[in-house]
């Protein structure tokens, strides 16, 4: 957890322990990352965001860059037309879409402080405050593509947003092998991906990436909305 372990080095450096002590319980900087983490709510992901700098950089600065670069080719190549990015963030991944090529785009999240910095990085695209089991996007947006990357890991109800996605839709997400405090779940392993959500779509596949030499992984699924 290399850039978590910087934010609390830097935090604690700075910051007397009174206020480093406010910080770690708001932001859950628990010690112990193996423990399964509660979900968490808009709140947490907004104050979050003021601590969590790379997600205020380019696309090209992220440590998810390079399995960005992936789903960009992947979408260019089918000839994706419109796309739904579910928990979008900041708006990075937003950015490098349009740089490739894409045209039309609709991104929600529940945090209003990630929306906002989201429409600043890519004032093009469209950008919605909304929660992926409310939304009314999967209904009223006419997508051929959805993106679920950071986003299936940190909710509990990840197969019932699933659900929601249009028959026939590509799909394509991202979730890792590893803990974090806003983590609801991993898997060790890409048999553990594709045996929860293989049911879910035609043609799916998992492949996984390293993320750094110390075992971290992120695991890459697509397929096809039965």
């Amino acid at each position: 957890m290399a850039a978590m372990y910087r934010l609390k080095t830097i935090g604690k450096a700075l910051c007397p322990p009174i206020i480093w002590r406010s910080a770690k319980a708001i932001l859950g900087l628990t010690q112990d990352l193996t423990i399964r983490s509660a979900e968490r709510g808009p709140d947490w992901y907004d104050r979050s965001f003021i601590w969590t700098e790379r997600t205020h950089k380019h696309y090209t600065e992220s440590m998810h860059y390079f399995l960005w670069t992936i789903i960009a080719h992947l979408m260019v190549s089918a000839q994706v037309r419109a796309v739904l990015d579910v928990g979008c963030g900041s708006g990075q991944l937003a950015l490098l879409l349009r740089d490739k090529g894409i045209k039309d785009y609709r991104g929600f999240d529940f945090s209003r402080r990630r929306i906002h910095w989201a429409r600043r990085t890519c004032p093009e695209f469209t950008f919605v405050v909304a929660d992926a089991l409310e939304t009314d996007l999967f209904d009223t947006f006419d997508y051929d593509a959805v993106i679920c990357t950071e986003f299936l890991e940190h909710v509990e109800r990840d197969i019932q947003v699933i659900d929601r996605i249009r028959k026939g839709a590509l799909f394509f997400a991202t979730v890792p092998n590893f803990p974090f405090p806003s983590h609801v779940r991993h898997f060790k392993d890409s048999s553990e991906v594709y045996d929860r959500y293989s049911r879910l779509f035609e043609n799916f596949s998992v492949d996984w990436f390293p993320a750094d030499k110390k075992g971290k992984v992120f695991f890459l699924l697509q397929g096809t909305k039965k």
